[in-house]
């Protein structure tokens, strides 16, 4: 068993599908020593009166709500490429740059900040990274802010789909890998539910990995080697084939960022219908109660 773990572990630390500039998850010190990079772009994703009140300097602010919006029937799908393209050209963004996301902070919003970071990457951004304890973390270290907007000099991009990080109704439906659900206990259970999803439960055989579980009561983003043991000590394989999800696309992309652009498994997706959608299939019947 323990040569098992350890060998499931190394395939944790394995490289990213490609080669990364920036770690996926990022500190406030980083950051600082890096914001004179003309490469790096911070995205500020918070509310407009918030990004007013303060933000990083030189922090393009970009609602996170253009980026995870409502589309047929369901509450956080993916953009259309072409106005994801003239966002992402209108906040200075193009294919060389180092994106980091920002969001309020990690407790409460950090699956809000991976959300995006996750569109990011789907849209072919090579190099995103997310704030780990986003603002909150930066603001208490006294790190400098300021209040003024910033407008970047508009670029030139164009999304180029990587639709192998998407998972979609069909994918779940015929998966003989792995399909982790990141909401909390008590949602996979069915002691709880939201409204907007019609059954309480959990897809059959999915495993629980909760993401507020990722971040620590420091409020920032747990050590590598921490996060790398939580999947396989759940008996998780990293070379199986996984698709994260949760209430409605939310917070399967937390541990969809730390597997896959942190740890470096290869065949990840997110599902960002997830529950909303998944439930609405007549065929799906979830499951309550039990582990599995």
């Amino acid at each position: 068993m323990k040569r098992m773990l350890i060998a499931a572990l190394a395939l944790c630390f394995a490289a990213p599908l490609f080669a990364r500039d920036v770690e996926a998850i990022v500190t406030a010190d980083w950051l600082e020593a890096n914001l004179s990079n003309p490469k790096v772009v911070v995205v500020d994703v918070r509310k407009v009166e918030e990004y007013k009140a303060a933000h990083i300097k030189g922090a393009v602010n970009v609602l996170g709500s253009s980026l995870y919006v409502p589309a047929a029937g369901l509450s956080n799908e993916l953009p259309n490429a072409d106005d994801l393209s003239d966002i992402l050209a209108d906040a200075g963004i193009d294919a060389s740059s180092i994106v980091v996301v920002v969001e309020s902070d990690s407790a409460a919003r950090f699956a809000w900040a991976t959300r995006v970071a996750w569109t990011l990457a789907w849209a072919g951004l090579d190099n995103v990274a997310v704030l780990s304890g986003g603002q909150k973390a930066w603001t208490d270290a006294k790190k400098p802010v300021d209040a003024d907007k910033v407008a970047k000099a508009a670029t030139k991009f164009s999304v180029k789909p990587r639709n192998e990080y998407l998972a979609l109704l069909g994918d779940v439906l015929k998966s003989k890998g792995q399909v982790i659900d990141n909401r909390t206990y008590d949602t996979y259970f069915g002691i709880v539910k939201q409204g907007f999803v019609a059954q309480a439960g959990h897809y059959p055989n999915a495993i629980a990995l909760p993401s507020s579980w990722i971040v620590g009561a420091d409020g920032l983003v747990k050590s590598q080697t921490e996060l790398a043991k939580m999947p396989v000590l759940l008996g998780l394989d990293p070379s199986v084939d996984t698709i994260t999800y949760c209430d409605s696309g939310v917070l399967a992309t937390g541990w969809w960022w730390i597997l896959h652009e942190q740890l470096g498994w290869k065949n990840v997706k997110s599902y960002d219908g997830s529950s909303q959608d998944l439930t609405k299939d007549p065929s799906v019947k979830y499951v309550t109660h039990v582990w599995k």
